[in-house]
């Protein structure tokens, strides 16, 4: 791919106004004292280098530079019009942090697929005040919570991050034109996989010109426009076919209490259906058990908080209940690790 690739399509708009390669760039060196961040970045995509840098979230690990080849991101920009059938001067609004690869592709689609981009600053309720309609945006699972109310000025909403609470998915159904949860992450350069909240789906199904493998119950990624070999993720997953898949949760996070193998995001999938607040189930050291998982609340303790319990398996029940102040948060979700050694740290104070 050579830099004249790189072009702004014809009918690329920003906030309303059409920009070519050259109008924008000039608009972009002026705008830096607005939004430096979402400027410098637009103009490091129409510079002449063949690659750009992006870090991953750092929600399952310490965070990471690598450099994402801009053929590539065009490609998964395709790929994402493609699936959602956008079309040019279709509008746009990013509300996402320009830092992480979810913020820098919806700029990216914009430039590629020629659409209307609008920008604002990311907070809770990005709509809310918006007098426009929009027919594609992205939004954090917070960030959906906020904005419920206001999901009819969207025609095709994308949610990334982690998974939409149990409680925001019942309101949805038949309620919301084109609400999908997205999977992916920096690596896959954004979504790889899609399901339809709206419609109550559970399988991802994958987007143009990717498929899927189960190795050792763990997703691997096939998606030649990425890598020429298969991506292992730590994932585990029902591989349903080599297009459609059930995530079950992320190995890492995975509590083997006594031998048995506990999943997080499955339990709290259960939870969410009675918990408005923000909880996490969390694996902490047991003498007998090796591991034990136990249910962390933020900010407080709901009082009737042990009657969600009926509703799960008898070794899926938290072992204790432990509050945190505040949870540390990355890119809108919650960061396990941090909650985890945060919750350490207060369980030895007391001891």
């Amino acid at each position: 791919m050579t830099n004249k690739s790189i072009l702004v399509h014809p009918s690329f708009k920003l906030h309303g106004l059409s920009y070519n390669k050259r109008s924008l760039i000039e608009h972009c060196k002026k705008s830096l004292f607005i939004d430096n961040d979402v400027y410098s970045f637009i103009l490091n995509w129409l510079n002449a280098d063949l690659n750009i840098k992006v870090q991953s979230s750092g929600s399952t690990g310490p965070p990471k530079i690598f450099l994402a080849k801009k053929k590539a991101m065009v490609q998964s920009a395709i790929n994402t019009g493609r699936f959602f059938k956008l079309k040019v001067e279709d509008r746009a609004l990013l509300c996402l942090p320009i830092s992480f690869i979810a913020g820098k592709m919806m700029v990216v689609r914009a430039l590629v697929l020629g659409l209307d981009l609008f920008i604002q600053k990311p907070d809770d309720a990005p709509i809310k005040g918006s007098s426009k309609n929009f027919e594609f945006v992205a939004m954090t699972p917070y960030q959906l919570e906020k904005s419920i109310p206001y999901i009819h000025k969207i025609n095709c909403l994308i949610i990334g991050g982690s998974p939409t609470r149990s409680v925001v998915q019942k309101q949805l159904l038949d309620n919301s034109l084109g609400v999908f949860e997205t999977y992916g992450m920096s690596e896959t350069l954004s979504h790889i996989a899609v399901k339809s909240l709206s419609k109550g789906e559970k399988e991802f199904a994958a987007i143009p010109g990717v498929s899927f493998k189960s190795r050792q119950g763990c997703l691997e990624i096939i998606a030649p426009y990425l890598s020429e070999h298969p991506i292992l993720t730590k994932d585990k997953i029902e591989l349903i076919s080599d297009t459609k898949f059930i995530w079950l949760g992320r190995n890492d996070f995975i509590i083997n209490s006594g031998g048995i193998k506990i999943f997080p995001e499955e339990i709290e999938k259960i939870l969410s259906l009675y918990y408005l607040g923000s909880f996490a189930i969390c694996g902490i050291p047991d003498k007998s058990l090796g591991e034990k998982s136990v249910l962390v609340f933020e900010g407080k303790i709901p009082s009737d908080a042990p009657n969600a319990f009926q509703n799960l398996k008898p070794f899926e029940i938290p072992k204790k209940i432990y509050c945190l102040k505040q949870f540390d948060r990355i890119n809108g979700k919650i960061d396990r690790l941090k909650l985890k050694k945060n919750l350490l740290k207060l369980i030895n104070e007391r001891n």
